[in-house]
């Protein structure tokens, strides 16, 4: 009742939309796999902050050469943006196949030559306009690429309505444009990815997120991550990207039932990609995966736990998925030419077997055995039965035992056979 009851109380929530208010949020989702640098407009929903230099519907014109980050991709085979190893960074995504790499600072920085500026900007659109007076959490993961001389801090996020967009000087340092939410600390990892996360007070205009370092040379810290490179580029990966209501809580959806060897989606309704999210088995310390809907698959009936982080507001929800009886497509069959007929059935059901049938069980979709049999030696009415096709030579009938069930008493719906405690067979009752 515990349960029900809550999702009961989740419903609005699904009803009015997504969670995670950012459209294709950890970059999985294409159009195009990118062959080239300046090709974030290939992930659907993403761009730089120069629509004059957006992709067209079709084409590979590049964004601007100053400010457009690269999309990578584990589908992409070019060097710029191949996953985990590409030309400036060996690294795999987050999560999923895709992510952006960010230039955000650049050494030999001046103000009078727009090609030596080099500060690229990830732009991303959300589903909703965010409502005013509303606080939202946003969360987004960085690392450092290992081809970068230096490391730096200030790497933020900025919402809002899309007025950041510039046809010129795109790849200047923008600090007229205050980030809600950065971090102050020299990010250096380049091993770890490393969460920025803030919450923010919207003003009721913001559509989209722009990723990014805007700060000036002059109020941007740096240290030295590798003195011997020649890159003075800085170049971050960016995945993960999340703007989410402050009041919303952590989901693992409602109980599920599934056949041995099935799969189970558990979590929220849709967008969970890119989600402060981190699931466990119940009990357990590691945690087996993150974001805000994963996809499970357990031998035995077990409970998940999901706890989300929304800017030191962590909250948790339990979901259990029961194990029944094992699906028809996942049981390996030992007698192939075991049938029942009729199918569907009626009143009565047909078992056909090569040898003996000692005994017959039948199941729901749940796996709870509705009735079983147990049948004495010799009690099977002998037969000659075909068999399914063999090689050529092979006969084509076969001696074969029958035994007939009653399940007349049985409602109407789809039931799993089990023969000798090995063969399963599937059956509609009408």
């Amino acid at each position: 009742m515990k349960k029900l009851l809550f999702v009961l109380l989740l419903l609005p929530v699904m009803v009015r939309g997504q969670v995670n208010l950012v459209r294709n949020p950890s970059l999985e989702d294409h159009w195009r796999i990118p062959v080239n640098d300046q090709e974030i407009a290939f992930a659907n929903y993403w761009s730089c902050i120069d629509t004059l230099h957006t992709y067209p519907a079709t084409g590979d014109t590049f964004g601007d050469p100053n400010c457009t980050p690269a999309y990578v991709n584990v589908d992409a085979t070019h060097l710029c943006c191949s996953v985990p190893s590409a030309q400036f960074f060996h690294h795999y995504c987050r999560t999923g196949s895709g992510m952006a790499q960010v230039y955000m600072y650049y050494d030999n920085y001046d103000s009078s030559a727009l090609v030596t500026a080099q500060r690229e900007y990830l732009q991303g659109r959300l589903y909703t306009q965010l409502v005013a007076g509303q606080s939202y959490c946003v969360t987004f993961y960085v690392v450092a690429t290992q081809s970068s001389k230096y490391a730096i801090n200030s790497i933020g996020a900025y919402l809002d309505n899309g007025t950041i967009d510039t046809n010129s000087n795109c790849g200047f340092p923008h600090p007229e444009d205050v980030p809600q939410v950065m971090d102050t600390i020299i990010i250096s990892d380049t091993v770890n990815w490393t969460k920025i996360q803030g919450s923010f007070i919207a003003n009721g205009t913001e559509k989209y997120i722009t990723i990014g370092n805007f700060h000036d040379t002059a109020h941007t810290a740096k240290i030295t991550l590798y003195p011997f490179s020649l890159n003075t580029l800085v170049c971050y990966l960016v995945d993960d990207v999340s703007v989410i209501n402050s009041s919303e809580v952590a989901t693992a959806g409602p109980d599920v039932s599934i056949a041995l060897g099935d799969t189970a989606w558990i979590g929220i309704d849709s967008n969970g990609d890119g989600m402060p999210c981190y699931w466990y088995v119940l009990g357990g310390t590691s945690p087996i995966d993150s974001g805000g809907r994963i996809s499970v698959r357990p031998a035995t009936t077990t409970t998940y736990v999901v706890s989300m982080d929304l800017c030191g507001n962590i909250t948790s929800d339990t979901v259990t998925v029961t194990v029944g009886a094992e699906s028809v497509g996942n049981v390996p069959i030992q007698a192939a030419n075991v049938r029942i007929f009729p199918n569907p059935a009626t009143t009565q059901l047909t078992i056909s077997a090569p040898g003996s049938i000692n005994s017959i069980a039948i199941s729901n979709v749940m796996g709870q055995v509705v009735y079983s049999w147990q049948f004495a030696v010799g009690s099977s009415q002998s037969a000659v039965c075909s068999q399914p096709a063999f090689p050529v030579g092979r006969p084509s009938t076969v001696n074969c035992q029958l035994q007939t069930v009653d399940v007349s008493a049985l409602p109407a719906g789809v039931y799993l056979v089990r023969v000798n405690n090995t063969v399963v067979r599937r059956f509609v009752k009408e």
